[in-house]
């Protein structure tokens, strides 16, 4: 999140930005950069080309399929402070009644680690949820060491679902259920879509937005009670 040490460059360079971009770095990679293209999972407001897939949707998509298997207590791991993927597990629970209880709330960073030590908040809160939300792949891994340390199956005792479909989600036991996000796509779309920008193909900043999907595995199954 620092400047750039040396700003010049320029001239017809272009940069594709992965991820998040704080907003105190964005003047500088412009200073430094002709053309900039990003690619997350929510758009900005920053005034450069975007590549985007919508991580609030694709968080309450999932939250929803954990719903209609009859889970109503339904937990979250990950992170929360201007979070998106957050604000989706919120919108699905409000849009069927559910309510967004504290106590089945894990704030931890989207990492493995992260989501064994938010599995672990949980169970040290006795927490009762049937189902859990993690908000990427890697944190549900972790999620999923915890599960199984503390003597517990999935999903026989906990439906787990996460976002990204990374390779490593398919090849778990059990098979990680996930929202297939099309980050291959999306890259080839930002330098696509770069390469027109400094062809000067197009002027204004363009907001490119791509579909997901369940991509349904072994991790989740019915509620039974």
């Amino acid at each position: 999140n620092h400047c750039p040490a040396f700003i010049p460059r320029k001239k017809n360079t272009g940069l594709i930005i992965l991820g998040k971009c704080s907003p105190e770095l964005v003047p500088a990679l412009k200073k430094r950069y002709a053309y900039l293209v990003g690619i997350d999972r929510n758009p900005s407001n920053y005034s450069y080309d975007e590549v985007i897939c919508s991580g609030e949707a694709a968080a309450k998509m999932a939250v929803e399929w954990l719903i209609a298997l009859g889970h109503k207590k339904i937990a979250y791991i990950g992170e929360t402070d201007k979070e998106e993927r957050y604000n989706g597990y919120c919108r699905a629970l409000e849009h069927t009644g559910i309510p967004i209880l504290k106590g089945y709330i894990s704030n931890v960073k989207l990492s493995s680690e992260g989501g064994y030590q938010g599995a672990n908040i949980l169970f040290d809160r006795d927490c009762d949820a049937t189902a859990w939300f993690c908000s990427n792949d890697m944190t549900a891994i972790g999620a999923m060491r915890a599960v199984k340390e503390h003597g517990l199956q999935i999903p026989e005792d906990i439906s787990i679902i996460s976002i990204d479909d990374i390779d490593t989600a398919q090849y778990l036991t059990p098979m990680l259920t996930t929202v297939h996000i099309p980050i291959e796509e999306m890259g080839k779309m930002a330098a696509k879509t770069l390469i027109d920008r400094i062809e000067g193909g197009h002027t204004l900043p363009m907001k490119i937005s791509f579909p997901f999907y369940i991509a349904g595995r072994e991790s989740c199954r019915e509620y039974r009670g």
